[in-house]
């Protein structure tokens, strides 16, 4: 079989990049794509050349299909995709207004279930040429979602982000079992990322390795996920939190 292709759902802040860089490096073809154009001129010059760049929606049907379209039409299949939904703005339960969080679960949850059966339309129309059958029936395809801390504890001031990150977490795990006959393995990486908000000493009083996650660790996690390696693991969250799981309370300045 030719080189594998992936495609990366939303970029995120700078996670995307460094996600895009490492399948590159591990011969993979790439296809990056965001809603944003300033985003993704951003991204242009963090990334490998051969890297394809796509605008467009990726809550929708429509825009998604488009999104795996360009993958084909670029490098003639699709073998992975990395979803990497959109942070909400940080909001309370006071500041609650039905249209906005409507809004917020469709970008998000609708988003991240329609993105699977896109790509599983994709995956089952794709004629499939293996090197060795039984590779093939190990995985035909690979979905992972990247998600923050949110999606299994929240925090006050972040009502929207923690719901709908949570949202995508139950989209994986009923995914991953509605796709396993098909050798479709869904799986996220739970991470506490980066933010651009400046909550450093919160983070290293709560976390026993005192720091967020680099984005080349994700990289590193997404890689692995979707590699013939992981061929066993489906429906599974895997924590990049270094240590707060495990901690209880706070850590003393």
């Amino acid at each position: 079989m030719s080189e594998p292709v992936t495609a990366i759902l939303g970029l995120g802040r700078e996670v995307g990049d460094s996600i895009a860089r490492r399948f590159s490096e591990q011969g993979h073809r790439v296809l990056a794509a965001d809603p944003n154009p300033e985003r993704l001129a951003t991204a242009r010059s963090a990334m490998p050349d051969d890297v394809i760049l796509h605008q467009g929606e990726l809550h929708t049907r429509l825009g998604l299909r488009n999104a795996f379209t360009a993958a084909i039409e670029g490098f003639g299949r699709i073998d992975n995709a990395v979803v990497i939904p959109q942070l909400e703005e940080p909001d309370t339960l006071m500041d609650f207004s039905a249209e906005k969080f409507d809004k917020a679960m469709a970008r998000s949850i609708r988003g991240s279930a329609l993105a699977l059966r896109v790509f599983a339309e994709r995956i089952i129309e794709q004629d499939d040429q293996p090197v060795a059958g039984v590779e093939r029936l190990r995985q035909k395809g690979t979905v992972t979602f990247v998600l923050s801390y949110t999606a299994i504890a929240s925090r006050p001031g972040i009502f929207s982000e923690s719901i709908a990150q949570g949202g995508v977490l139950d989209v994986m795990r009923a995914g991953a079992i509605e796709l396993a006959d098909q050798a479709i393995r869904v799986n996220a990486i739970v991470a506490v990322r980066p933010r651009e908000d400046k909550t450093e000493a919160w983070t290293s009083r709560r976390t026993p390795l005192g720091r967020t996650a680099l984005a080349d660790e994700i990289a590193d996690a997404c890689r692995f996920l979707a590699s013939p390696e992981a061929a066993f693991i489906t429906g599974e969250a895997l924590k990049l939190d270094g240590g707060r799981s495990r901690l209880s309370g706070v850590i003393d300045d």
